[in-house]
């Protein structure tokens, strides 16, 4: 029997997610749209100035929506992931775990916790990005170097590929906002698929789980590989069974770090005498691999994202022209890695919402 892949819980996400990347997507239109108005006017700097407060308005109002929508779309996604654990654990003649309400109701709390918690920063962000914009503007048109609708395509360019479009959370780390969202929603569901599946083997009798060997595995669980592991801490440690020894329990094994963001490894149901106990193959080429895909991905779905950016406000301009290029570039760049490694293309990775 096979444990739950906590990577496969992330397709319960889809509609939260959305929600986010959606959210996303319409805070930098927003920022746009409001610099593009009236871009023509000679006063147009002190129109912008002007605006601040209901651009903050507007950005408010994004963030807000997205936010009611959250409590209730994490509970219904993260009963699901649940349920999927669920699965994987039961047993036929056995009577299945229906639920745990109050894990799942503590977890889909902090999962909207947290994404409440980057409301204030990156409308903050995103207000600093028009400031930014306005003052480079102005210079460069007083400068004569350009008219200022390509000065303001150029200016919204480069803040976007410095990622000051982005906020830092409390461990310093610079997010978008969708990033962020699928980071925080993904490792939660992955969290509650496994606890989901270790929850009907406790209910079921069953104490043992061995981790699964992954064809990518990252540094951070290789060490976990193979090992037996108690559930619920009922076998003690040293325990031999088979040919294999307890030497852990399922809580030092998370706490070391397994089950990280977009972690792929099983805790698979141990049965003594049954259970073949997996080989220990070490890949990192493949996880390089996959890591390198993951790293196209972003670059171009950040290329599409500046490129439409540029379009709005000079479709036809230089930055657009240049965008377009570069676009064409990397997707070249993902066909050849992908030809070259077998590694599986998600052109939905590539997309900006809507794209």
């Amino acid at each position: 029997m096979l444990g739950v892949n906590p990577a496969d819980a992330a397709i319960v996400l889809k509609l939260l997610l959305d929600v986010w990347d959606q959210a996303a997507e319409r805070m930098l239109a927003t920022v746009i749209k409001h610099l593009a108005r009236e871009i023509d006017v000679p006063e147009w700097a002190r129109a912008k100035a002007q605006e601040t407060l209901a651009l903050r308005t507007e950005l408010q109002a994004i963030v807000n929506r997205a936010d009611a929508l959250t409590p209730r779309l994490a509970v219904e996604s993260l009963e699901e992931a649940y349920q999927i654990g669920v699965r994987a654990a039961s047993i036929v003649d056995k009577p299945a775990v229906t639920s745990r309400p109050e894990v799942v109701q503590a977890l889909a709390t902090r999962l909207v916790a947290n994404l409440k918690g980057a409301h204030v920063p990156v409308i903050a962000a995103h207000e600093g990005m028009a400031y930014k914009v306005i003052a480079d503007v102005e210079l460069g048109v007083q400068a004569g170097v350009a008219t200022r609708r390509e000065a303001v395509a150029e200016a919204v360019d480069k803040i976007l590929l410095q990622g000051d479009d982005r906020f830092v959370d409390k461990r310093g780390h610079k997010w978008h906002l969708d990033a962020y969202a699928r980071m925080a929603g993904r490792t939660t569901a992955g969290q509650v698929a496994v606890q989901g599946q270790l929850d009907t083997m406790v209910a079921t009798g069953r104490d043992l789980v061995v981790v699964s060997n992954s064809p990518r595995e990252c540094p951070t669980c290789r060490r976990w590989e193979g090992r037996l592991l108690s559930v619920a801490g009922a076998t003690p440690m040293g325990t031999r069974v088979d040919t294999l020894v307890v030497t852990g329990t399922v809580v030092e094994a998370r706490e070391d770090g397994l089950w990280h963001p977009n972690c792929t490894h099983r805790a698979d149901p141990y049965a003594p005498g049954f259970t073949r106990a997996p080989r220990r193959e070490t890949a990192p080429k493949g996880y390089e691999e996959q890591q390198t895909l993951r790293r196209l991905e972003r670059e171009v779905r950040a290329l599409k994202r500046r490129r439409d950016a540029a379009e709005q406000v000079d479709k036809n301009g230089p930055t657009a022209r240049r965008l377009r290029a570069q676009v064409r570039a990397k997707s070249a760049r993902i066909k050849e890695h992908v030809e070259a490694t077998g590694q599986l293309r998600k052109r939905d990775r590539e997309q900006p919402v809507g794209g």
